[in-house]
């Protein structure tokens, strides 16, 4: 996330190292190099400042939502006043929306806050198709409800995940994110070999901030950058199935001694981002309740405890106080999620996850009939990648170290704004007087061509992406560019 193309004048300047002999093999690694970094900027910029706006502003997502739904994720009750039991909570979310399905509980994490209910809700959006529902614990009443498909957070997390276009839109924004590291290592080699520069205003003051912010930043960008990654679709599964493969991650199911049929795992329990289970847990294998005594064959849901007509839960299954005592009792940490079964084989999952120190995170599967614990999946079982992961992400989201966390990566997200704009400002005032892009010019030493074919083939591995987007630009400057002058003229 950094350097956008900063456009030269019609003659590219060489490297101003404050020497005046340079070797042509480093001059001609420069150009390419800069060459490189030009059309990256130009490829990725405009997306790349969507991605450092709509980060900016998602870091400061706990803090406006606390604010803007104060009223209904607030209660005021008295001091010895006592919460009615919360099946009654449940009870009331399922009378005043009879016709959903209640798929999980959070409970007030303290004396003033509600209880949230969450209910499936086709259409709510690709990332939360949910409706959160809000009850004050002390009265039973429905405060309200939230659609998260349509908050304005939830708007923001799409436009910074995938543009609001799902699979395709998730593809250019981990392209951007690539682009974005390339952009970063390659500006940190142009700003090496012309950090003696002089000069502080004018042109050359600007070029000079552009490449020293830049440097200054580019380990936060990096970490930004690859604390994304995570969250995309193809570098994200791929780092998935790494982690599976070394058993960094899930547990294999004879740790646990599960030897029920295995329906599903943990990421398709909920999408939504607040009541899902933390990253590293999402490939666990959820088990099943171990049925018998007459469970088979009802269809009752657990999640359905409204009392009425296919609200019925299935017989036999604990309460969800029970659920929620023992997520006490296993010492679940904070604000935890009770996610209800939803069938007579389904387990009660309660994710307790804690953004700011992702050591206190736990998953539980609970039988909903006995309260057995199934499987208990936290920081102990989590393998060093998926640690890592879970680092990073809450170093992404500006809450691993609190307050100068999210100063640090508001900053950061500042500068790829500023780098962006003062490189388009530095190509306006050097745009080429004729016709033509005006991007460096090709470097035409053999050994410098492979050298940098070398190292953006290393890229292009790291990054599928990235790699693939490489082979086509190679093939697009290789078989029209070259071959049509005009084209070979605008290009350089």
């Amino acid at each position: 996330m950094t350097h956008a193309p900063s456009l030269p004048e019609s003659r590219p300047a060489e490297p101003d190292s404050g020497t005046v002999r340079q070797r042509p093999s480093r001059n001609q690694l420069y150009k390419t190099l800069w060459r490189w970094h030009f059309y990256a900027g130009l490829l990725v910029t405009p997306l790349l400042v969507l991605l450092a706006v709509t980060g900016g502003i998602y870091l400061f997502k706990p803090a406006y939502e606390d604010w803007v739904y104060k009223d209904l994720r607030t209660v005021h009750a008295a001091e010895n006043a006592k919460p009615v039991p919360l099946a009654e909570q449940v009870d009331a979310v399922g009378k005043a929306k009879p016709d959903a399905t209640i798929q999980s509980v959070t409970p007030p994490r303290d004396h003033e806050h509600s209880t949230m209910v969450t209910l499936a809700a086709a259409g709510g959006g690709e990332w939360a198709p949910t409706v959160s529902v809000y009850v004050n614990p002390y009265d039973g009443k429905v405060l309200g409800s939230v659609d998260n498909g349509k908050t304005f957070m939830q708007n923001v997390r799409e436009l910074h995940g995938n543009l609001l276009s799902g699979t395709i839109g998730d593809r250019l924004m981990e392209l951007t994110a690539s682009w974005a590291a390339i952009l970063t290592c390659s500006g940190l080699y142009l700003w090496w070999r012309t950090r003696a520069a002089r000069g502080r205003t004018g042109r050359r003051g600007l070029r000079r901030w552009h490449a020293t912010v830049g440097a200054v930043l580019s380990a936060f960008l990096l970490v930004l950058i690859a604390t994304g990654l995570p969250w995309t679709g193809i570098w994200g599964q791929q780092l998935q199935k790494v982690i599976t493969a070394t058993k960094q991650g899930t547990p294999s199911a004879e740790d646990y001694k599960v030897s029920s049929k295995v329906p599903t795992t943990a990421d398709h329990l909920t999408s939504n981002p607040d009541t899902s289970v933390p990253w590293a847990a999402e490939k666990v294998k959820v088990p099943t309740s171990k049925t018998g005594d007459g469970h088979e064959g009802h269809g009752g849901h657990a999640g359905h405890m409204g009392g009425q007509e296919g609200n019925a839960a299935a017989p036999g299954s604990l309460p969800i106080e029970q659920a929620v005592a023992l997520a006490h009792r296993h010492h679940v940490p904070g604000t935890f999620t009770v996610t209800l079964p939803q069938d007579p084989k389904g387990v009660y999952t309660i994710s307790g996850k804690s953004e700011a120190d992702p050591a206190k995170q736990r998953t539980l599967f609970l039988d909903q009939y006995s309260g057995k614990v199934l499987a208990s999946y936290g920081w102990p079982q989590y393998g060093l990648l998926s640690k890592l992961v879970e680092e990073g992400i809450a170093l992404h989201q500006g809450e691993r170290f609190g307050l100068p966390n999210l100063l640090v990566a508001l900053g950061t997200c500042l500068a790829v704004i500023g780098m962006a704009v003062s490189g388009l400002v530095m190509w306006w005032r050097r745009r080429p007087t004729g016709k033509g892009l005006g991007a460096p010019r090709r470097a035409h030493d053999a050994k410098v061509t492979r050298t940098v074919a070398l190292i953006m083939l290393i890229l292009g591995v790291a990054m599928p992406l990235a790699g693939l987007s490489m082979l086509l630009i190679l093939l697009l400057d290789w078989l029209v560019i070259r071959r049509i002058a005009p084209l070979r003229r605008f290009f350089g």
